[in-house]
């Protein structure tokens, strides 16, 4: 099975001296769902900046579905958040105006050249999530898990090789966290790779491995 991230000896530091991350080594397969546990401050959010071309490593090497990737000309780069990663947040991200179908949209406007989803696609998207009966709700009016579930919708209908979730189950109770992960092993099923970094080591995200950081290096 091919690797979609293949990260090695990463580090990054903001001085020079200390470091967020500290000679790192990542991989992840294609359909795997990879865990990532820590507490704050130990730099998860760091490493899936790193990992999603949101931010620069100063050392070591980055394949990218099978590409090295050139940290200094991050921003060539560009292409693969438009098209290739899908991100969900804790915060959700959405735009509470909006109808749940048009934040789902919302990546197309930044995709020159894709054709938007059509009706069969966005209907097929909204079953899988649960979502068919609130296709013309503004985003506003939603709950946390309807909202968390929005934002996977958003970041699957594009159909990403990688999706990035930063503590997506972190303002969910048990019940709704409980089903976003059950949304990720269906998404994964699919062949979409995903990496999931949370504090909540009560959630079964997948059965892919699973890594604890702490302190910038990552441990098995």
């Amino acid at each position: 099975m091919n690797n979609i991230v293949e990260m090695k000896n990463i580090s990054k530091s903001y001085d020079g001296k200390r470091f967020v991350l500290k000679e790192l080594d990542f991989c992840l397969q294609t359909g795997e769902i990879a865990t990532i546990y820590g507490a704050s401050g130990s730099g998860k959010s760091t490493l899936l900046n790193c990992m999603g071309f949101l931010d620069r490593f100063n050392e070591g090497e980055y394949r990218f579905n099978g590409q090295a990737i050139d940290v200094k000309r991050i921003n060539n780069y560009t292409q693969y958040r438009a098209s290739d990663i899908g991100f969900i947040f804790q915060a959700y991200c959405l735009i509470e105006g909006l109808s749940v179908e048009e934040n789902i949209k919302m990546p197309f406007m930044y995709m020159p050249g894709r054709t938007v989803p059509g009706k069969a696609e966005m209907q097929d998207i909204l079953d899988r999530l649960q979502l068919s009966g609130l296709r013309a709700e503004p985003a506003g009016r939603l709950s946390g898990g309807e909202k968390q579930r929005v934002a996977i919708a958003r970041a699957l209908i594009k159909k990403p090789k990688l999706i990035i979730a930063d503590e997506p189950t972190g303002n969910l109770d048990d019940g709704n966290s409980k089903a976003v992960a059950e949304a990720f092993r269906d998404i994964a099923k699919s062949g979409t790779s995903i990496v999931v970094v949370t504090h909540n080591r009560n959630i079964e995200f997948g059965e892919g491995n699973k890594y604890s950081l702490d302190r910038g290096r990552l441990y098995l």
